[in-house]
């Protein structure tokens, strides 16, 4: 049984939706219509009235698109990070010659709200990244201040939302560009990025002479919307399971699905505490709906190696120096029911007695 944090379990309806006999994306008007209605739903799932993005290729490229197509060399971006992603962030700013400046908070520590207020007062940025929920550390970052004081100073908002959307709520309509990923909450497979694009990012992008093909976005404006062409060979197959886990999630109501999730991290939390663990970050309040991070000081590849040997369930451990020290419980998606996070549960707690 998969437990991860992404790649989640695919239902059986989204595995019999890629076996479909494939149209051809690039002449086939019947394609057209059906990809046109799939940009519906995911509109819906995302709460926006922007243009969405279909973009082949996994939540990381949407990462990179979004800061390769808006910011140029010189350009001072502000990076507002308490991850691996957001300091991720980071990374692409310095490779497509963007002028860097970070507001860090530590990894078990919500955003520096106050920071970032005195920064973009003193300074005139072009854009701030940030990430909604840091995956490896199971944090739920409140972003709504931030955003609302970016929006004030005119600064282009860029938001990882790989692994909360569909899971909880998330701001929308206070980003300009909101990436998602299919193989989070949309229990989808890996292969696709979804990207909500602002009339604002779209004016901030089309600015900045493109110097690539594949993270360019405004091409999308050109082509797809502009002449129905997409810019390369849509992956056809993922397309079509997206659109069965967008069914899925709309036939199920966006509200169920997210107390769905609340309830599915409050009963695994709870199994923490009756175990005498504790939950990574200290502050419950900053934790996710989506995933559960649990210390396991110098144990996590252990107990994640016992799992799977003894229980046949693949849980996940963290990132970087946090390896060996978090173990990661992924209740999104089609993972976020309740025999599933119990039978869980009950196997790390068979572990850790054993051990």
């Amino acid at each position: 049984m998969l437990m991860t944090p992404g790649p989640t379990e695919i239902p059986e309806s989204v595995r019999k939706a890629m076996a479909k006999e494939i149209l051809n994306p690039d002449i086939d008007e019947d394609f057209f219509e059906f990809y046109h209605g799939l940009e519906k739903k995911v509109i819906e799932v995302y709460g926006t009235e922007d243009d969405i993005l279909i973009l082949g290729g996994e939540g990381i490229l949407g990462l990179e698109a979004a800061v390769a197509s808006a910011i140029k060399k010189g350009d001072k971006v502000l990076c507002i990070s308490n991850g691996i992603f957001g300091d991720g962030f980071a990374d692409f700013v310095k490779m497509y010659g963007g002028e860097l400046v970070m507001v860090n908070s530590s990894y078990d520590e919500p955003l520096k709200v106050k920071e970032v207020e005195s920064k973009v007062d003193e300074e005139e940025f072009k854009a701030a990244t940030m990430v909604h929920c840091e995956t490896p550390t199971g944090v739920l970052n409140d972003l709504g201040k931030i955003l609302e004081i970016l929006e004030d100073h005119g600064v282009l908002s860029i938001v990882d939302a790989v692994s909360s959307l569909g899971g909880t709520e998330v701001p929308v309509h206070k980003m300009d560009i909101c990436i998602g990923g299919s193989q989070k909450c949309f229990s989808s497979p890996p292969g696709l990025t979804t990207i909500s694009v602002s009339e604002y990012a779209w004016e901030v992008m089309e600015e900045k002479e493109q110097n690539s093909y594949y993270t360019n976005l405004p091409i999308w404006k050109d082509m797809w919307f502009g002449d129905e062409y997409f810019p390369y060979t849509h992956l056809v197959s993922n397309l079509y399971a997206l659109d069965e886990s967008m069914n899925i999630i709309l036939d199920e109501g966006l509200d169920k699905v997210f107390a769905r999730h609340k309830k599915m991290a409050e009963l695994c939390r709870e199994s923490v505490y009756d175990m005498d663990l504790e939950i990574y970050p200290s502050d419950e309040s900053l934790s996710s709906p989506t995933v559960t991070a649990i210390k396991i000081d110098g144990k996590a590849l252990k107990v994640q190696k016992k799992m799977k040997e003894e229980h046949d369930i693949l849980v996940a451990t963290s990132l970087g120096e946090l390896e060996d020290e978090i173990l990661r419980i992924g209740h999104m998606g089609h993972n976020a029911h309740e025999e599933k996070v119990v039978r869980t549960m009950d196997a790390l707690g068979d572990v850790l007695e054993r051990m």
